[in-house]
């Protein structure tokens, strides 16, 4: 090992400080920033590009966009991984970067607009099909006619497909050096995070608005382009400050990465090159949604099952095979549920991915329920509890990530955004997130302290629950608001203000507790295994998250919804059943607090 990698954190030097704090937290302060400003600067582009630019049907737009965060949100478990094992965390960002930076730049590569053609257009000059065939001019059309630069959305697809790899690699492992940054008794550490996912909220805020404004003001390619820049100033940042990280960041084992793998390649460049066929592979995922889905739900149900099982035969109280016995009995029930969806015999949906997710509910409920009946340990109790709290935050996000979805297009086509002599674009609208979350993250920490010294501080399933229910609130505002539109049909932009006011305190109240939860309530053991499974969960709402704004899809010929009051009503009958929805399990988590209170054990 080298002298840089054996070196701790406390050998740092008063003159390697800034502000208090080590260099190396800045250069991870900036970096960070910077590639948050990419990543929000194009994610709240992305949707009305899709549907305004290359005329994708609502449908479409959202697959494409919860496949994607689906992958973005996967990626980084994989990406830590290979971090940890082999290529350590500061070759692990260079090359999430560069990856990055070159997605980001291949996203300016629009094409040409899309352009439709209704049925009975009469052509004034000729027509080439993607087939190949010719219409003359003057011919009329007996059917629309679309036509896309189909060439510009492959290299769209490919620049999806290095950000989702980009992301994976650089995400999770700048995060990792900044702890690494501190020794584990540094009364600084706490700040020090607190200074870095500032830096987060200042890069998500800033893209959001410039972004937004370039993209949707001047051409799309400005908007994509200028996240680019971003992300490409990031990197620079970060390889410029390299120096300041102090060998934290270096590979545990330098000397394996430079033994040959692929014949005369070493291993660190046969990462990087099998990392190329990946790029394959997203390629088509981020095209193909269901698949995503499915492979997100299979995932999660084996670790979620996985670590049911880990707790009852860690616990158990019995050398019998009741647990072996159970568990083939309960899958036998998913098994023939699942042939019983298929046969007709048993409602089901007609999604694949939807009846595995069905069937895995079963699944878990069963394991629950039996290991209830056999197992009153401390940590089965805490492992169920867990998987309830990870469970529960697929509802929250679903509901929160709507922010990219419909609630951007809500934003786009009936909220009136003009605000004296201002307009804002509906992308811009994101920014509010990023904006109330730095005025109230203090404010709420104190709150929580406050609490705390009264004894009045609320469990974490009431957190969760809270957080909940308050993003339930969120969509109660647009609902509100709905009842009071102008007569152009459209609604004042304060309740859209609100409703992402509410989501933020709600955020506030479930995303800070969360890992700690893990931490706290996970077998010792499988600590890894169980944060990976609340990342899992994650990247699984956003993919849900866009299927529920699928249910407010309409159509929009070129581009454009002519008629508000309609797309009103579509709309606040989405955020209708999103607010009863969000209400109910807020209300229900706050209900069983109590039950899952005594299951933990002690733990808060």
């Amino acid at each position: 090992m080298t002298d840089a990698v054996a070196a701790t954190a406390e050998d740092y030097s008063h003159d390697e400080e800034l502000w208090g704090h080590p260099k190396g937290l800045y250069v991870c302060f900036t970096t960070e920033l910077w590639e948050r400003f990419s990543f929000y600067g194009m994610k709240y582009l992305l949707l009305l590009y899709l549907t305004k630019y290359h005329l994708f049907t609502d449908e479409m737009g959202f697959e494409v966009l919860g496949a994607y965060a689906g992958l973005v949100y996967a990626l980084p478990l994989i990406g830590g991984m290979i971090a940890d094992r082999f290529l350590g965390m500061r070759k692990s960002v260079l090359f999430g970067g560069i990856l990055l930076s070159l997605g980001h730049i291949l996203m300016a590569v629009e094409g040409y607009q899309a352009v439709f053609y209704a049925a009975g257009t009469t052509l004034t000059e000729n027509l080439t099909l993607a087939s190949g065939e010719i219409l003359t001019a003057g011919t009329t059309l007996a059917d629309d006619i679309l036509m896309r630069d189909t060439a510009a959305l492959k290299v769209f697809y490919f620049a999806l497909a290095l950000i989702v790899m980009g992301v994976g690699y650089l995400k999770p492992n700048i995060s990792t050096i900044v702890g690494k940054l501190y020794s584990k008794e540094d009364p600084r550490r706490d700040s020090g995070f607190t200074i870095f996912y500032m830096g987060i909220n200042i890069g998500s805020f800033a893209a959001t608005i410039l972004c937004g404004w370039l993209g949707e003001t001047f051409g799309w390619k400005y908007g994509f382009g200028a996240a680019g820049i971003g992300m490409i100033v990031g990197l620079f940042t970060f390889t410029y400050g390299q120096k300041f990280l102090k060998g934290h960041a270096e590979p545990a084992e330098p000397e394996k990465l430079k033994q040959n793998f692929l014949g005369p390649i070493s291993l660190e460049w046969s990462i990087y090159l099998l990392s190329l066929p990946v790029l394959g592979v997203l390629w088509l995922l981020v095209q193909h949604e269901p698949v995503v889905l499915l492979t997100q739900n299979v995932f999660l149900v084996i670790a979620i099952v996985g670590l049911i099982l880990y707790s009852m035969v860690h616990t158990k109280k019995d050398q019998d095979n009741r647990t072996a016995y159970t568990v083939a009995a309960i899958a036998a029930l998913a098994g023939i549920y699942a042939v019983g969806v298929t046969l007709g015999f048993i409602p089901g949906s007609e999604d694949l991915a939807e009846n595995v997710l069905y069937g895995s509910i079963i699944l878990i409920v069963g394991f629950v329920i039996y290991g209830f009946m056999t197992h009153d340990s401390a940590e089965f109790g805490r492992t169920v509890v867990l998987m309830i709290l990870i469970l529960s935050t697929i509802v929250f996000w679903a509901l929160f990530e709507q922010s990219a979805g419909s609630m951007t297009l809500y934003a786009d086509r009936v909220v009136d955004r003009t605000w004296g002599n201002v307009t804002f674009t509906a992308a811009q609208f994101g920014a509010l997130n990023a904006g109330f979350i730095m005025l109230l993250a203090i404010p709420f920490a104190a709150l929580w302290t406050w609490l705390a010294k009264k004894n009045l501080e609320p469990s974490t399933p009431v957190k969760f629950g809270l957080g909940i229910l308050q993003a339930g609130l969120g969509f109660g505002a647009l609902v509100f608001g709905a009842q009071f539109p102008d007569q152009a049909g459209q609604v004042a932009m304060i309740w859209l203000v609100l409703a992402y006011l509410l989501h933020t305190t709600g955020e506030l109240c479930l995303s800070p507790v969360g890992l700690s939860a893990v931490t706290k309530l996970s077998i010792g053991n499988v600590v890894g295994v169980s944060m990976g499974t609340w990342f899992l969960a994650t990247a699984l709402s956003e993919t849900v998250a866009q299927r529920i704004g699928k249910m407010a899809a309409m159509a929009s010929p070129g581009g454009e919804v002519t008629d508000s009051a309609s797309a009103l009503g579509t709309y606040t009958e989405l955020f209708s059943f999103l607010m009863w929805f969000g209400i109910g399990m807020g209300v229900f988590m706050i209900l069983i607090s109590p039950i899952l209170r005594r299951w933990m054990h002690g733990i808060h």
